[in-house]
């Protein structure tokens, strides 16, 4: 598990070093490709089978609604094929801003018009052929993180009235500070160590800062460190888990998320079924034991 989502996180990390100003639903797009991409695997020694399967209904429109997470995760104990309970952990992810591309997010018009907005451009660009640079540091801010967003006390009702916790999946470059050209050189990739990229951070915690400042607020990423390390193993976890150790190490021992026993309980069918506009992806992960009993 931790290695598949390391993939997928390398994967994400490395596109926002290339492309600064890509949207992020198309960061999610390409997290939730890569563990797609991922067949199920079987492991001979405990007999037990691990399988991830992807759902995507993409960004849709939704005229104020304000949706509590973008991507959420399903972790499904199996023994012999038999449901045992389920794990959840719902993400609403955020992209890092560079200083110099930092770019547009999608708008209502892009929904109402389609296709066009994209292939019909008549108007002048901004010339691709003249490389520019840009860079992330500790000033970059998550631009649509805001302390006076409708979303975040959206996010707060929910988790209140449903009790099944949100986290904040940021999205950063592979390193903080990152500088590069814009457009990359033909057939460059960047050469450098994920040693950031996405990291999970309860939703508790970023809105205790939000909830503190006033106004249109967008936190830094030297904003959002905190005094102690997230992971004992990691020196950067003081930004968040990274996504894999999120997933392997805190989801899957129990310590994060929220455990349902009862597949009828009414919280768990409130997420999967009576939500007024839909998550844009869905992360399943089945885990079959031959012997749920002696798991």
């Amino acid at each position: 598990m931790r290695a598949t989502f390391e993939r997928a996180n390398n994967k994400v990390a490395q596109a926002l070093a290339r492309q600064p100003s890509m949207h992020e639903e198309m960061l999610d797009h390409i997290l939730v490709a890569e563990l797609a991409a991922s067949p199920p695997t079987f492991f001979a020694n405990s007999r037990t089978a691990i399988a991830i399967e992807t759902h995507w209904l993409g960004g849709r429109w939704m005229h104020h609604r304000w949706e509590i997470a973008d991507i959420a995760i399903f972790v499904s104990p199996r023994g012999q094929g038999q449901l045992l309970m389920r794990k959840v952990a719902l993400l609403q992810t955020k992209r890092l801003y560079s200083h110099e591309l930092a770019g547009t997010e999608i708008e209502p018009h892009d929904y109402m018009i389609g296709i066009g907005r994209l292939a019909d451009r008549v108007d002048p660009q901004v010339p691709l052929s003249s490389q520019r640079s840009f860079c992330f540091n500790d000033q970059s801010k998550h631009q649509q993180l805001q302390s006076d967003s409708h979303q975040v006390g959206a996010i707060d009702e929910y988790s209140n009235w449903r009790n099944i916790p949100v986290y904040y999946g940021l999205y950063n470059p592979i390193a903080v500070p990152y500088a590069a050209m814009y457009p990359m050189v033909s057939q460059s990739t960047p050469t450098e160590v994920n040693v950031v990229g996405c990291r999970v951070i309860p939703a508790t915690s970023v809105h205790t800062l939000l909830h503190a400042k006033a106004g249109n607020w967008s936190p830094t990423y030297k904003d959002l460190t905190f005094p102690t390390r997230f992971d004992a193993a990691d020196v950067n976890s003081i930004h968040g888990w990274r996504i894999e150790r999120f997933m392997a190490d805190e989801v899957l021992n129990c310590r994060q998320g929220r455990l349902f026993e009862d597949t009828r309980d009414p919280n768990l069918r409130g997420l999967l079924y009576e939500r007024g506009a839909p998550i844009a992806s869905a992360i399943a992960i089945t885990i079959d034991f031959h012997d749920a009993a002696e798991e």
